[in-house]
């Protein structure tokens, strides 16, 4: 899904498209990379949908159960921590 949906988000699409215009990503195995404000790799994610829900919310979804109701900042920051969009 993450793949697939690179083609319907902008941004993404241009990195697809043109790798050396944009050297704040990087292409490995179909999905494309950039780095957070720490310097870590991380996933970048499509604003696209999957089965009618966006794959950002389905990682949000995702992040909300396995950290559990540990609040929004500890989610966010979970969530800046291994994925980008």
């Amino acid at each position: 899904a993450i793949h697939e949906g690179y083609a319907h988000d902008y941004v993404l699409r241009k990195v697809q498209e043109q790798p050396e215009q944009h050297k704040a990503f990087a292409s490995r195995e179909g999905l494309i990379y950039t780095q957070n404000r720490r310097g870590d790799g991380v996933l970048c994610i499509p604003r696209a949908l999957f089965k009618k829900r966006s794959i950002i919310e389905l990682v949000l979804d995702h992040a909300h159960t396995t950290l559990g109701h540990l609040g929004a900042q500890r989610t966010s920051d979970y969530v800046c921590r291994w994925f980008w969009w």
